[in-house]
């Protein structure tokens, strides 16, 4: 991973966890997926204080501790996730606080959004945990890693994306926010197939007909679709 993309891991995102606790503070009093917005930024902030700045630890790399054997070359899928995700992050909860919208907001959304991001932070923690040490911010494959069938992995071949994905619904949904539904659409969703197709190649590339048959029988992102 370049120096810019550390920078940003390490320095940037810290203000924008921030402004994201801010964010669900300015719309607490009204919508409850606020306390979300809070929770995430305060946990992001403090983790990284600890992680890295106290600890030192690169949080971005595999915990395993072996070699990297295989990585991106670049940090492209990187940039273009960061940028989903700050879009559908960010923009329902502007929307919220800065216009009005066509959607309803009733408690009815608001309830059935909350519900969306409780079952999608239940699969990403579910998937983050299965991985264990070989979890990664950056695409690699390192020295005495396996391919992970079980757990949520039994599903599909991704299911912490799958996880961000609900994330990003359920905000959209619960705070009625055609804003979160396009940067979905048109941000988040882009950006996701083509972070997938890296990691698959790198996969692909690494345990080669072991993963061809994992793929042949699970799917990316959607159980028995795609």
């Amino acid at each position: 991973m370049s120096r810019t993309a550390i920078f940003f891991l390490v320095v940037m995102t810290l203000g924008l966890a921030i402004d994201l606790a801010w964010l669900g503070w300015a719309t607490l009093q009204t919508n409850l997926l606020g306390w979300f917005l809070v929770i995430v930024g305060l946990t992001y902030f403090i983790g990284v204080i600890i992680v890295y700045w106290i600890r030192r630890v690169r949080f971005w790399q595999p915990q395993a501790g072996g070699g990297t054997i295989k990585e991106e070359t670049n940090d492209r899928s990187f940039w273009l996730i960061v940028t989903g995700m700050i879009a559908v992050f960010y923009l329902p909860a502007l929307e919220y606080l800065l216009s009005t919208t066509i959607l309803p907001r009733t408690d009815l959304m608001e309830g059935m959004g909350l519900l969306v991001i409780v079952f999608g932070s239940i699969l990403f923690i579910w998937a983050r945990r299965t991985l264990g040490e070989f979890y990664s911010g950056h695409v690699s494959v390192v020295e005495g890693q396996h391919l992970v069938q079980h757990g949520p992995y039994r599903f599909v071949r991704h299911p912490a994306y799958a996880g961000y994905v609900l994330i990003a619904l359920g905000l959209a949904l619960g705070y009625s926010s055609l804003a979160g539904f396009a940067a979905i659409l048109f941000v988040l969703l882009p950006a996701m197939v083509f972070r997938l197709g890296v990691e698959d190649e790198l996969l692909a590339g690494q345990f080669g007909a072991q993963f061809e048959d994992y793929a042949a029988k699970v799917a990316r992102l959607i159980p028995g679709i795609w």
